[in-house]
């Protein structure tokens, strides 16, 4: 469970053609008592040929207490089943990155 930057849900279609671009949407939820800097990232299940990223252009942002930040990203649909992987980070007072949570979707 995550401590700050909750993953709430991954938004994608469940099913895609191969070559097409797959938008997704990762909405994380700031469950700490003031706002915090979040950040997301994402990479599909090992064994896909080649190993598309999942490409996020606004990954972070500063988040207020108890509000559900959605980010957009996508990636190319490659030739057969994948699983995406959805990351999220606070930003502490250490002044680094620190992993939270993860969650997976399926995307034939």
């Amino acid at each position: 469970m995550a401590q700050y930057a909750d993953i709430i849900e991954i938004v994608a279609p469940a099913e895609a053609t191969q070559g097409n671009r797959v938008d997704i949407t990762v909405r994380v939820k700031n469950t700490y008592s003031s706002a915090i800097g979040i950040m997301v990232g994402g990479a599909l299940e090992y064994g896909v040929t080649p190993w598309p990223g999942i490409s996020f252009p606004d990954p972070s942002t500063n988040v207020n207490a108890g509000v559900t930040q959605s980010f957009s990203g996508y990636f190319a649909m490659p030739d057969k089943k994948v699983t995406i992987h959805a990351y999220s980070y606070y930003y502490g007072a250490d002044g680094s990155w620190h992993f939270d949570d993860e969650m997976t979707k399926v995307v034939d």
